[in-house]
């Protein structure tokens, strides 16, 4: 790791400038920086897969930064809480097994209320943001031009806007030692925080992964991993299938009713959501703002061991409460209302 400055209290004032001079809604934390060979020899953004192997124009790829890297990465990963010691106090009881009498062995276990005075607190989920990596040019003095960025776009309109921009700012700056922000008018970069959709009809699986990697723009996924998902979707039976497009056209989707619709990015996979009520609205929201919707609006599935098996229940409750039974078998789907 560098040393560098790895965090800012609130959004720097050139960031603040570069804000007032943009005039279009949809930020990008963006910044690029000039790399040495003998920065990569020494490890220095090893952490990011920045190395002699990788450190080739052309190439580009994603991380979630480590934990370990600082503060902001621990949090982006992991989430946090806030304790709230502007508030007064309330009592809260905690449960504890204690032996009757003092003696477990003769008189057994009792589990006792024990009330204390806590602070209230609030609880952040994680962001999972990832940190995109592009190698862009080879400059006259040997050193690589890199382009690092934070794989979100974030909307002026978002009530929590400069909230997110400096929690992306300080995970790029943390990692980089650079940040920045740029307008989606870039010519050279091509994101919106508003997601939407091509509508696709059910139909055979490999046909349809075949048809959503042609449309998929810019740097497709792979057919594999597109395959892999739509048939982990076909379990339950959609009544639609989804594309995102423009500068979201990682995004897959499937709709099962008018409050029940499933999407991911395909490009950074770490999570699924699952969104009810008025999805085509929430949908278009960028992932922060929708992190901090109430919990019945939506749910997300992280990406860690089981996730498929939690999906899969999640779906058979949903569906089960809008009166469509699903028996899912190793070679069987079938539907019943």
């Amino acid at each position: 790791m560098g040393k560098w400055k790895k965090k800012f209290r609130a959004l720097p004032k050139p960031i603040r400038v570069e804000l007032q001079r943009i005039v279009v809604d949809d930020i990008k934390v963006l910044a690029g920086k000039r790399i040495s060979t003998d920065d990569i020899v020494a490890g220095t953004y090893a952490h990011l897969g920045l190395k002699h192997e990788t450190l080739q124009v052309g190439q580009s790829w994603e991380v979630v930064p480590p934990i370990n890297v600082g503060t902001t990465s621990k949090r982006n990963s992991e989430g946090w809480t806030v304790t709230r010691k502007d508030l007064p106090k309330h009592r809260k009881y905690f449960y504890r097994d204690i032996p009757i009498y003092g003696d477990a062995a003769r008189n057994g276990w009792t589990t006792a209320a024990i009330p204390r005075e806590v602070y209230e607190t609030d609880s952040y989920p994680p962001y999972l943001f990832q940190i995109e990596v592009s190698v862009q040019e080879v400059l006259n003095d040997g050193r690589f031009g890199i382009v690092f960025s934070i794989d979100e776009v974030f909307s002026k309109h978002s009530a929590s806007f400069e909230e997110d921009l400096l929690f992306a700012v300080n995970l790029l700056q943390e990692n980089t030692g650079v940040s920045a922000v740029a307008a989606s008018e870039n010519p050279d970069f091509v994101f919106t925080s508003r997601l939407r959709w091509d509508v696709f009809p059910p139909g055979q699986i490999a046909d349809l992964a075949m048809r959503i990697q042609q449309n998929g723009g810019r740097n497709p996924p792979d057919l594999a991993t597109i395959t892999e998902r739509l048939e982990l979707f076909e379990q339950f039976q959609p009544i639609e299938y989804l594309k995102g497009l423009g500068g979201n056209d990682h995004y897959i989707g499937a709709k099962y009713a008018d409050d029940l619709v499933v999407f991911e990015n395909m490009r950074h996979g770490n999570a699924l959501y699952v969104l009810y009520d008025d999805w085509a609205t929430l949908s278009q929201k960028p992932r922060s703002e929708i992190l901090k919707l109430p919990t019945s609006k939506f749910d997300r599935l992280i990406h860690t061991e089981g996730w498929a098996n939690r999906f899969a229940l999640l779906m058979q409750h949903e569906l089960q409460d809008r009166g469509t039974r699903i028996r899912i078998g190793r070679h069987q789907r079938r539907r019943r209302r």
